[in-house]
């Protein structure tokens, strides 16, 4: 599985937005940006582990149904599953994966910048 890159990376990411974080809330002239902060982080870390969530299911639920129907690995079938589980398992991770972060950390700014107040 690719998750020995991505892993890495992705607690990179999460570090240098939990420094900015804590930049944001020690640093006054930068409150303002806070909410925005915390929504980001929370919104990239559910991204991330939503889209890897879903790239498991999708490479494990065609395995436990080849079980449950008896597909042998000598059955056309097979190759099917198979295919499940490469796309699953080993390729969706890395396409999956930056595509959660990033969108997760653009629907917490979006639901920051909805949550702002008005302005007088």
């Amino acid at each position: 599985m690719p998750y020995f890159v991505i892993l890495p990376i992705f607690g990179g990411l999460l570090c240098a937005e939990g420094l900015a974080l804590a930049a944001c809330a020690a640093i006054p002239r930068l409150r303002l940006a806070l909410p925005y902060a915390w929504r980001v982080v929370v919104g990239s870390s559910a991204g991330f582990c939503g889209a890897n969530l879903v790239c498991v299911i999708f490479g494990v639920l065609p395995v436990l149904c080849a079980g449950v129907l008896r597909i042998d690995k000598d059955q056309p079938g097979a190759q099917v599953v198979a295919g499940f589980v490469l796309l699953g398992l080993f390729v969706g991770p890395l396409v999956a994966s930056p595509l959660g972060f990033l969108a997760g950390a653009w629907l917490g700014l979006r639901r920051a910048r909805r949550a702002r107040p008005a302005r007088p």
